[in-house]
Formats: C-alpha cells, sequence, structure tokens
C-alpha cells in the first residue's frame, strides 16, 4: 500500500491559494483603478501643447475647463482636435451655434502647432 504525503498535498494547497489571492488583488487593483481626475478639470489644458494651449487661452479670457475628450490626439500627437462643446468659459457659450460647437485642428510643424482647421459641426463629433 502507498503511503500519501499530507504535507505534500498542503503545500500544493497553500501554494495555490496564495496564487489565487494575488491574482485576485493583482486583478481588484487595476480593476478599481480610477483617476482622481474630475470631469471639467482645467488641468485638461494645462496639458495641452504650448501652442495650442495659447490658442486656447486667448480665446477665453476668464476661467477655462475642459472635460476628457476636449482634445483628442491622431497621428503619434502631431494633429490634436479640440472639441469645443467640452469646453467651458466662465459659461460663455460663444462656441457653439445652436446644435453646432466649434471644432479646431492643429497639426505640428516641426516643434509648434499650427491651426489648421477652425468650423462648427455637430456637438457630439
Amino acid at each position: 500500500m502507498r503511503k500519501r504525503k499530507p504535507h505534500l498535498f498542503s503545500l500544493t494547497a497553500i501554494a495555490l491559494l496564495v496564487q489565487a489571492t494575488c491574482l485576485q488583488g493583482t486583478a481588484s487593483a487595476l480593476g478599481s483603478s480610477s483617476s482622481h481626475d474630475g470631469p471639467w478639470n482645467p488641468d485638461h489644458i494645462d496639458r495641452l501643447p504650448p501652442d495650442v494651449r495659447k490658442a486656447v487661452l486667448h480665446s477665453c479670457h476668464g476661467h477655462v475647463q475642459a472635460a476628457h475628450y476636449f482634445a483628442t490626439y491622431l497621428d503619434h500627437a502631431r494633429t490634436v482636435r479640440l472639441h469645443f462643446e467640452n469646453f467651458r468659459c466662465d459659461g460663455e457659450q460663444r462656441f457653439r451655434r445652436g446644435d453646432n460647437c466649434l471644432h479646431q485642428e492643429f497639426i505640428a510643424s516641426g516643434a509648434r502647432y499650427r491651426l489648421v482647421k477652425h468650423y462648427y459641426g455637430p456637438c457630439n463629433d
């Protein structure tokens, strides 16, 4: 008759339990990681490239805030699109015309960005 080794079974069970606990903790940490970044935040403007930020701040002389998708980046950040439906300027609505909102597109040109498009389009664009 073969003799069982209970300690081997116990060590394997403990190792599996520890592994499962660690993986669950990692998954929880990844799943619960959330930004403390509020939906309307001036930091969204502060993070813009300097030329783009300067143009935005020049368009509004009051307190500014932007939502998460105010700026979208394309082509490895060579193109910056601004969606003014996600922008607040001391309550002004001059960036909206009925159901249309201002959109601007900046393209990197060397070390600078220049405005290449300026139009009013659907506010959910």
